[in-house]
Formats: structure tokens, sequence, C-alpha cells
């Protein structure tokens, strides 16, 4: 015998109605969270990497500092920076250079 055929049918009822709820909960969740990403959308990895030069950008400017060239072709930005030409070392973003 286990201890839950020793309880009552209501303590058995009661038992089953915080699991329902819990698995209702659960289930708005991901709902609200589903929703969201379709009201968002899916933002990618372009959005982090615009941001960023955006904000180098304009803190040369704010600061007073020389303009440096944003690399955007793809063929670069694929080239590992100890292979690349020397007029795209010192560049925007940092890390591609």
């Amino acid at each position: 015998m286990t201890a839950d055929d020793n309880s009552t049918p209501s303590n058995k009822r009661r038992h089953l109605t915080a699991v329902g709820w819990g698995i209702i909960v659960i289930g708005i969740s991901l709902a609200l969270v589903i929703a969201f990403y379709v009201w968002v959308g899916h933002i990618g990895p372009s959005y982090s990497a615009n941001l960023l030069i955006k904000q180098q950008q304009d803190l040369r400017t704010q600061f007073g500092l020389p303009f440096k060239h944003v690399v955007s072709d793809p063929k670069i930005l694929l080239t590992p920076p100890s292979l690349r030409n020397a007029s795209f070392r010192n560049c925007i973003p940092y890390s591609y250079c």
C-alpha cells in the first residue's frame, strides 16, 4: 500500500487541482513568450554589430577622436585580421580589424 491509497478523494482532488493550475500557468507563460517573439521578431546578431558601430562612431565624434573607416564588406570581414591589407587594420569594429 502506498500513501495515496489512504488519502481521501477530496485530498487527491486538491493535489490534482494544484497540478492543473501549474500546467495552466506554464502554458500561459509559454504562449506569452511565443507571442512576444512573434511581435518583436528575430533581431539577430546584425543588430548588435550595427549598434556597436553606431556607438563607436558617436563616441568618436563626441570626444573629438579621428574618424575610422567602417568595414562592411563580408569578404573582408571573413578574412582574419592578420591577413588583411594594412588599410583595413585601423577601422571599426575593432574586433574585425
